[in-house]
């Protein structure tokens, strides 16, 4: 009799055939036959599936709340689905063993196509989350376990499939028909446009305010130094005046080296990627969307198979993948010796903890190289791969060691702090000595000591202005969706997200992204990612409800996760759970129904009303795809405020300033076509032209 072996992809199948002797054209032998998913192969019903009276778009119908959640097979992976039923309904299969992922949605994978082929054979569970080389597979293939261990974490995964399904379907229908426009709602994606919407609410709203700060050039024989005016944690004044009366009372003034304080420290090597690093990496880089380099570390995998597989949200190898380790980094020294040359080999050993960690493994490994990269690939292939090569390399070199000094200078009661930082040994900071350091530490200061006498050589004082929250990324966005407990007050909750769990996953995370995008909840200007009115109106129209607020908020994500964590240990219910989402979104649809105050995005008028008058026609201003414009431009009026300006986003705070008082505040961020950074108002010209003020 033979056991059915059913993984989640085909690469991980094909090691599962090396490691078990089986032949890759039958993946069978006298023991074994595999069979491969390709992630999931059956999804929920849609609503018409379950009534027909579900697939037209009404209100009255709503809510939708199936009596028992079924599985239908998802249409271009149905012939993979056929293959492993027809496997599970052969004779000979004595018995089946899971080899999905091992985490929540690979239990899900997994159980979906045995309970869709109704499997009546004996089921065990394969589970390991270390790179599968020869050694661990047929070590963890002696350690199967029976798959009720690992019921209790398919019901979390069951929970947290059905909770999205329900607040999918009924919240998206409830928007759309209620808000006059085409609206998608979902746990996960409407939390991570919020984040857009506050960012921009707060860009829009800020106020620049003009501070001062104090630098004093100090020299004595043993050479210069600048120190920058300080007291307590204060370090910029409110008004010039304040910092002119401090010159005028240490001119002609000698002063003293009050304390020198020299640390020596030491940084290690940045931790293996993850896909999520790997992607904000890549966007501060090159540039690159989170979707974009999904596709080419996807390419680099599955095509060139020169990187492991690379949803992973993972930092570390585990302890025992060493020697697995040890044979690529004698393999990649080879062809890449420069980059290799300085790694200390005493770190590729079970005990650094950095790097081989099996408390810190999820469902993947880190994501690593694993052999040479070919020459055929294109030239962002290459970037990516270079990326993962070198932070791979980077985890086995030395720490960077230097040295950090604080210098207080005392001018009578006036003090003046200087930072500065010598690199002593630059250990795996080699791999990226390009990079540009920090402006305050590149200061090369003299050997000063305490009591050292201060000459005064010049002073400057120099305005600045403070400025707004800088605009989301794609790479500080997924930072922030990766860790967003700093945006929940509760500390249970915060700790929910203390760990691997935050919003979305590796696998979604660049998809979210995508949909946003393609909903046109956001608009990309340039690296920059900026909810437009239509994603500002959604989750303003949510905040006026008191149930709908909180699919708004990281905390309600957080709610979820706790609860589905309890589910997993045994400590939850998973009929507690769906009963507490159905009452939520009966409690939502009964809030859309109510609601009259609704105003669809398509409303110009009432958009234009916050904007304000044409200063050319007294037309009202409206938002169109590149500029702020004259609803009358269909009569002739070519008034227009574009929204890039020399770089610059303009915000709906400076359109109205502009609109109503012909000029705005100093506004700081502009660019010449030379790339360089200047300050100016905007003001309207007599023919109503917005031109640069540099007064």
């Amino acid at each position: 009799m033979k056991t059915l072996i059913i993984t989640e992809k085909p690469s991980v199948a094909r090691d599962f055939a090396k490691a078990l002797d089986i032949p890759f054209g039958t993946m069978e032998n006298n023991n074994y036959v595999l069979a491969s998913a390709i992630g999931h192969l059956v999804e929920l019903f849609a609503p018409n599936d379950y009534d027909l009276k579900w697939k037209r778009w009404n209100l009255d119908n709503l809510p939708i709340l199936p009596m028992e959640f079924k599985y239908k097979p998802i249409s271009k992976t149905k012939k993979q689905l056929n293959n492993i039923v027809k496997q599970l309904k052969r004779r000979d299969i004595k018995r089946v063993i899971i080899a999905t992922d091992a985490g929540r949605e690979g239990e899900v994978i997994a159980r979906t196509i045995l309970e869709y082929g109704k499997n009546k054979k004996e089921i065990f569970r394969f589970w390991t989350s270390q790179a599968l080389s020869k050694e661990v597979i047929l070590e963890s293939m002696r350690n199967i376990k029976p798959s009720t261990s690992f019921d209790r974490l398919y019901k979390a995964g069951q929970g947290r499939q059905f909770a999205d399904w329900l607040v999918g379907m009924n919240l998206t229908r409830a928007a759309t028909k209620k808000m006059g426009d085409l609206y998608s709602i979902g746990r996960v994606q409407t939390t991570v446009l919020s984040l857009l919407v506050d960012r921009r609410k707060d860009i829009d709203n800020f106020k620049p305010e003009p501070y001062w700060q104090l630098h004093v050039q100090f020299y004595n024989e043993k050479g210069n130094w600048r120190g920058t005016w300080f007291k307590a944690e204060l370090n910029r004044f409110e008004n010039q005046n304040k910092a002119e009366e401090i010159i005028s009372q240490i001119d002609k003034s000698t002063g003293i080296v009050a304390t020198v304080k020299k640390q020596k420290k030491s940084q290690n090597p940045p931790p293996l990627y993850s896909l999520t690093e790997l992607q904000r990496d890549a966007n501060k880089r090159y540039g690159f969307a989170a979707q974009t380099t999904l596709n080419l570390t996807q390419s680099l995998y599955e095509k060139r198979k020169c990187l492991s597989y690379p949803r992973s949200d993972s930092t570390v190898l585990g302890t025992k993948n060493v020697d697995m380790t040890k044979r690529i980094v004698d393999n990649l020294s080879k062809t890449y010796p420069d980059i290799f040359q300085g790694m200390d080999h005493n770190n590729l050993r079970k005990s650094n903890k950095r790097v081989f960690n099996d408390a810190k493994l999820t469902d993947h490994h880190a994501l690593i190289p694993l052999k040479t990269a070919p020459h055929a690939v294109d030239p962002n292939e290459r970037k990516i791969y270079d990326l993962v090569l070198r932070r791979f390399a980077a985890a086995f070199y030395p720490p960077c060691h230097f040295e950090t000094t604080e210098i207080i200078t005392k001018v009578n009661v006036e003090t003046f702090r200087t930072k500065g930082k010598i690199i002593l040994k630059p250990g795996w900071q080699v791999l990226y000595e390009r990079e540009k350091t920090k402006k305050e530490d590149t200061q090369i200061l003299p050997p000063l000591q305490k009591n050292d006498p201060a000459y005064i050589k010049d002073t400057c004082i120099e305005q600045k202005t403070t400025t707004p929250p800088a605009e989301y990324t794609e790479s500080s966005l997924l930072g922030a969706m990766v860790r967003p407990a700093k945006y929940v007050s509760k500390q249970d909750l915060k700790n929910v997200f203390h760990g691997n769990v935050g919003l979305g996953t590796q696998a979604t995370r660049a998809a979210i992204i995508e949909k946003l995008l393609e909903r046109t909840y956001i608009e990309r200007c340039k690296k920059a990612l900026i909810a437009t009115k239509k994603g500002c109106s959604l989750v303003k129209t949510l905040r006026t409800m008191d149930q709908t607020k909180l699919i708004t908020s990281p905390e309600e994500t957080a709610r979820w996760e706790q609860y589905l964590e309890q589910i997993a240990q045994g400590k939850g219910d998973l009929s507690i759970f769906l009963q507490n989402i159905k009452r939520y979104v009966c409690c939502s649809i009964e809030e859309f129904k109510n609601n009259t105050t609704f105003v669809s995005t398509n409303s110009s008028v009432n958009a234009s009303s916050e904007l304000g008058k044409c200063p050319a026609c007294r037309g009202n201003i409206i938002e169109g795809k590149k500029g702020f414009g004259c609803s009358k431009w269909k009569f002739g009026c070519k008034f227009v405020i574009w929204k890039q300006i020399a770089s610059k986003k303009i915000t709906e705070t400076q359109v109205k300033q502009l609109v109503s008082n012909g000029k705005t505040d100093l506004l700081k961020g502009f660019k010449s076509k030379a790339g360089k950074p200047f300050n100016a108002r905007l003001r309207l010209d007599t023919d109503n032209k917005v031109v640069f003020d540099f007064r």
